[in-house]
């Protein structure tokens, strides 16, 4: 809590009945402006000097595990480091390690934690918490306390075991979370925006998501849309990964207008561009789609979530502090300091879906297409 103000010592002049001369006379308003201005502009120049000098002047190693979807956070933490006076290739370098979500992601995380942590890496950087959970595993595992920094997503960190509490992770993470409830929550208000009499929303679920990736996502969705008065309609298989993309469509064809109200494409899928099919299938039948905002390029009408740009340039600061000496056990967990709205304004016309005025107020982004997304979420590599 703030401190109270200290009490001030007051001195009285002594009096005089001799008035001071004119060449004593107080400094004019405009005098005192112009010195005090020339004090500030002192201390700014300090202040800048003081932060060129202090520069970090070893070369840093950051080992980062990253999903191609998240391409837009690892820009804005490169971005975020440069502004604090990491240059790439003099002062920090960045072991790179990209995974695909599937069935061996997890296994394929763990062999990247452990080759950073064998070449003893100064800092990981993981833009997912699946990443950033594993990487704490292996890190115990090896008895390591490398640091890790974070972003989530899809899970409340404490409950997904990578930290104790929001004051203090109590381990060798720090990071920044996403909101989820309230992600979740918007989502669905905005489908009641769009259509009042909203019921059915159709989601495809077991057998069509990868385990352990936008589990506890779907689980809050489920619990939240009661509360809307929103019946969950999940669309499940038993068929085998290599056969998902034909089986999505048989049952995609299965479904009638009047079905379900609308779709929402939960993050992590055994068919590669499943959230592409589930846009064709929401504008055959005429519903709004959501999507999260790494899925919306390929398909989806809109997305409400983190600006993932904006967290990455948070999570810099969280790795400065470590790097420059804090525990990250001293730091506390960020949430996301931007959450934002995007709309795709052809998709929803072609489905004959209206966007209620205040999402096209309040809405960050609107785009024509997914063309129309910045070229950084059409790469596959960074």
């Amino acid at each position: 809590m703030p401190e109270g103000n200290e009490p001030q010592s007051v001195t009285q002049e002594p009096t005089s009945s001799v008035k001071p001369s004119s060449s004593r006379t107080p400094l004019s308003t405009p005098m005192l402006i112009a010195g005090a201005v020339a004090l500030l502009a002192l201390v700014g120049l300090g202040y800048w000097t003081f932060n060129a000098k202090s520069a970090p002047q070893k070369q840093f190693v950051i080992g980062i595990p990253y999903f191609p979807q998240q391409l837009d956070a690892l820009a804005g933490f490169k971005m975020g480091m440069e502004k604090l006076g990491y240059k790439e290739g003099e002062n920090v370098r960045y072991d790179m390690a990209r995974v695909i979500v599937g069935p061996t992601m997890f296994d394929e995380l763990k062999s990247m934690g452990e080759g950073m942590i064998d070449e003893k890496v100064d800092l990981i950087f993981a833009s997912l918490e699946h990443g950033a959970k594993v990487m704490l595993d292996v890190s115990k595992q090896k008895g390591s306390d490398i640091p890790i920094v974070f972003l989530t997503r899809f899970h409340d960190p404490i409950e997904y075991g990578l930290i104790e509490s929001y004051r203090s992770s109590g381990n060798n993470t720090a990071g920044v979370a996403a909101n989820m409830l309230e992600v979740i929550e918007r989502n669905l208000e905005f489908f009641k925006e769009i259509n009042p009499k909203f019921k059915k929303l159709g989601i495809f679920a077991d057998g069509f998501m990868a385990p352990g990736v936008g589990d506890a996502h779907f689980a809050e969705l489920k619990k939240q849309a009661s509360r809307f008065g929103i019946e969950i309609v999940e669309y499940k298989t038993s068929v085998p990964p290599p056969e998902t993309e034909a089986e999505f469509n048989r049952v995609a064809a299965t479904i009638k207008k009047g079905d379900i109200d609308g779709l929402f494409h939960i993050a992590g899928h055994f068919y590669p561009t499943q959230e592409a099919g589930e846009s064709e299938l929401a504008t055959r039948l005429g519903i709004p789609m959501a999507a999260p905002f790494e899925d919306l390029p390929n398909g989806g009408m809109f997305s409400y979530s983190d600006e993932f740009g904006s967290s990455g340039e948070q999570a810099a600061v969280i790795a400065d502090k470590i790097l420059r000496g804090m525990k990250p056990s001293d730091i506390p967990i960020e949430f996301g300091a931007r959450s934002v709205l995007t709309l795709i304004l052809g998709r929803a016309r072609d489905a004959g879906v209206k966007f209620s005025d205040s999402m096209l107020f309040i809405a960050e982004n609107k785009f024509e297409s997914g063309e129309d997304f910045p070229p950084i979420f059409h790469e596959r590599k960074i």
